[in-house]
Formats: C-alpha cells, sequence, structure tokens
C-alpha cells in the first residue's frame, strides 16, 4: 500500500524507459515525479484511481499503468501501438509486482473496444504527426466518461483544445499547468536535459 506521493516516486523510478524510442511516436520517458505528480492529483484530490477501472491510453513502458495499480485500481488496461513497449511494460509491472492487477494491449486507439471509468494518458503531442494527439482525445472519451491527459502547454493550444474539446460534446473540468525536464533523447536534441511546459487536463462527457 502506498502510503505518501514520495514513495510512489520512488517506486515508479524504478520502470525501465524505452532502450531506442521511436521519434514518430514521440516517446520518451515520463519523469517519475511528474508520473507522480498526475497519478497522485487524480486519486487524492479527485478520488478518480482507487477501486476504479484505469484505461493508460499510449501507455509506453507503463508508468502511468503501474502507477495507478500501485494506487490500488481495481483493474488497469494499458494500450500502445509498439510491440516493444508492451514488452517492457510487462516486465516493469512484474518487478513493481502489479503484473496481476494490469493487462496490456498491443494495439491502434481508434480500433480498441474497451471501457473503464477513467482514461490517464500521456499522448503524443502531435509535434511529428499532426493530429496525433486528437485522437487520443477522442478514443479516451469513446472508452470513459472522464479523462486525464497530458498535452503541449501554452495559450495557442489551450484555446485549441477548448474548442477542440467542446465540439466533441465533452467540457475541460480543470487544466494543472506542469514543466517537465527530460533527459537527452534524441539525436537532435543538443542539451544535455530539455525542460519544456505542458498541461494536464481533467476532461469529461457533457450530461456525465
Amino acid at each position: 500500500m502506498i502510503s505518501s506521493k514520495t514513495e510512489l516516486e520512488i517506486e515508479l523510478e524504478k520502470i525501465k524507459s524505452f532502450e531506442s524510442p521511436i521519434l514518430s511516436l514521440e516517446q520518451y520517458k515520463l519523469p517519475a515525479s511528474i508520473a507522480a505528480d498526475i497519478l497522485w492529483y487524480i486519486n487524492f484530490r479527485h478520488k478518480d484511481i482507487s477501486n476504479k477501472i484505469v484505461i493508460d491510453l499510449g501507455c509506453g513502458t507503463g508508468i502511468l499503468s503501474i502507477g495507478a495499480a500501485l494506487l490500488s485500481a481495481k483493474y488497469v488496461i494499458g494500450v500502445d501501438i509498439d510491440k516493444k513497449a508492451i514488452k517492457y511494460a510487462r516486465e516493469n509491472a512484474y518487478e513493481l509486482r502489479v503484473l496481476d492487477k494490469i493487462d496490456f494491449i498491443v494495439g491502434d486507439v481508434r480500433n480498441i473496444e474497451i471501457k473503464g471509468d477513467i482514461v490517464i494518458q500521456n499522448p503524443p503531442f502531435g509535434v511529428r504527426r499532426r493530429g496525433a494527439d486528437r485522437i487520443f482525445i477522442i478514443a479516451g472519451l469513446r472508452i470513459a466518461p472522464k479523462i486525464y491527459s497530458l498535452h503541449k502547454g501554452g495559450e495557442r493550444v489551450r484555446k485549441f483544445m477548448i474548442k477542440f474539446i467542446n465540439d466533441n460534446n465533452a467540457k475541460i473540468e480543470e487544466i494543472v499547468p506542469l514543466k517537465i525536464k527530460l533527459p537527452h533523447t534524441y539525436q537532435f536534441h543538443k542539451k544535455k536535459f530539455y525542460t519544456f511546459r505542458a498541461d494536464l487536463y481533467k476532461i469529461s462527457r457533457k450530461g456525465s
């Protein structure tokens, strides 16, 4: 049983990331500190993980899926299109002793027919594939009445998100600004660390 955000972060630090991240999928390791902040906020501000069926779209190597399981989710499903990412996710879940609470599925989020109480996702920001983030929002709203979705920060993105989500019969209930510091991941990264701003959106279907 996880009793503090610090304890959760320590556990998530054990998760192994991509050996060869795929640029077109915008794969990167979400820092354990940020993952812990996101999961703690969802669970203790909104009580939306413990005893819930949690879906993690674009789960990568499983940091949000595993974190949800550590916070006593009833059941977790992680989905990713990359077979290697799913392999790492299963290995990570086994090492952290939560594999019995999680199913990992290889698949395209547009075609997955599953249902849950909430979706937690860190989708591609759409930098390399225009509109990639929109696919995840639409999929998330189809799968669950509430989604928590991480996106690129900035006023321009926020304006787009507000309109896009409203046009898809949903509403933004809260926006949590975050600052994410990533290590050098791809060859074009010139600095040892890369810092950028992101926003976590709490989104719900209208009428939910």
